[in-house]
C-alpha cells in the first residue's frame, strides 16, 4: 500500500466496505459463507478446474465475473480463495475510498490488499473483535464459530487486536510464520513457548504455559500425515 497511508485507515475502510456487503446480504452472524456470498448476493459463478495450476483465478464471463478453483483438500481452501478473488476484483473501488491512484500501490506491512479484505471477510471485526477477549481468544472456540476461517486466519486475525500478543505458527516440528503485533519477536522461541509446543505436539491438546513473565496459549491442528500447532504468547510483566 502506499507508504503514507497508514495501516489502520487501510482496515478502517476495509472494514466498512465488508459491513456494507454483509448488510446488504442480510448477514447477521458468523460464519460467513464466502462461496454463497458470491454466488448468490454478488451473482458470481464459482466452479471447480481440475486444470488450474494456482488456487483461483477470476475471469470476465457472459452475465458476470467467473471465479475458478482448483480443488482443494478442505473447503477453508476454497473459502480463502473466493474471499481473495472478491478483493481483487473490487481493488479499484477499494483504492478509490482510500484515494489512492491504482497504478502506484503494492503491498502493505507484507500483505496485498486482496489479502487484507479476505482475512477480514473470514472474520469480520464486527463480531470477531468482541468475540476474540469473550472466549479468552481461545482459537478452537473462534474456529467453532468462524467455521469457514481457517485457524491459520483466525490466528493472525489475533494481532488485528488491541491485546499485545505474538503468533507462531509450526509445521512438523517447524517454524513456519511468526509475528507480533508490537512485542518485539525474533525468530527463535522463548522458553515458554517452547514447553507449551512441545505438550501440544506430544499430547495433541491445547496447553496454556505459564513462565513469568509469559503466558503463552497453544492449539493442535493435527492430521494423520502433517502437524500443525498455532502459539498465543502475552507478555505479561511491565515494560
Amino acid at each position: 500500500m502506499h507508504d503514507e497511508l497508514p495501516r489502520e485507515e487501510v482496515v478502517d475502510v476495509l472494514d466498512r466496505v465488508i459491513d456494507e456487503l454483509l448488510d446488504a446480504a442480510g448477514v447477521v452472524q458468523p460464519p460467513v459463507d464466502v462461496i454463497a456470498l458470491a454466488q448468490t448476493h454478488l451473482k458470481m459463478v464459482v466452479c471447480l478446474d481440475r486444470r488450474q495450476q494456482t488456487r483461483g483465478r477470476a475471469q470476465r464471463a457472459s452475465g458476470g465475473q467467473l471465479i475458478c478453483l482448483r480443488p482443494e483438500p478442505t473447503e477453508e481452501r476454497h473459502q480463502w480463495t473466493v474471499a481473495h478473488e472478491i478483493g481483487e476484483h473490487w481493488k479499484a473501488d477499494l483504492l478509490a475510498r482510500l484515494g489512492i491512484d491504482p497504478e502506484g500501490t503494492g503491498p502493505m506491512a507484507g500483505e496485498s490488499l486482496a489479502n487484507l479484505f479476505a482475512y477480514r471477510l473470514l472474520a469480520p471485526s464486527r463480531w470477531f473483535a468482541a468475540d476474540a477477549p469473550a472466549c479468552d481468544y481461545d482459537l478452537l472456540q473462534l474456529k467453532a464459530r468462524y467455521r469457514t476461517a481457517s485457524h491459520e486466519v483466525l490466528a493472525w486475525r489475533l494481532l488485528d487486536l488491541p491485546a499485545p500478543c505474538i503468533i507462531t505458527i509450526v509445521d512438523n516440528e517447524r517454524v513456519y510464520r511468526r509475528r507480533s503485533n508490537g512485542i518485539r519477536v525474533t525468530r527463535r522461541l522463548g522458553r515458554a513457548e517452547e514447553d507449551c509446543l512441545r505438550r501440544v505436539h506430544e499430547h495433541g491438546r491445547p496447553v496454556t504455559v505459564r513462565h513469568e513473565p509469559w503466558t503463552v496459549q497453544g492449539w493442535p491442528v493435527h492430521r494423520p500425515d502433517w502437524k500443525r500447532e498455532v502459539l498465543r504468547a502475552v507478555f505479561d510483566g511491565d515494560d
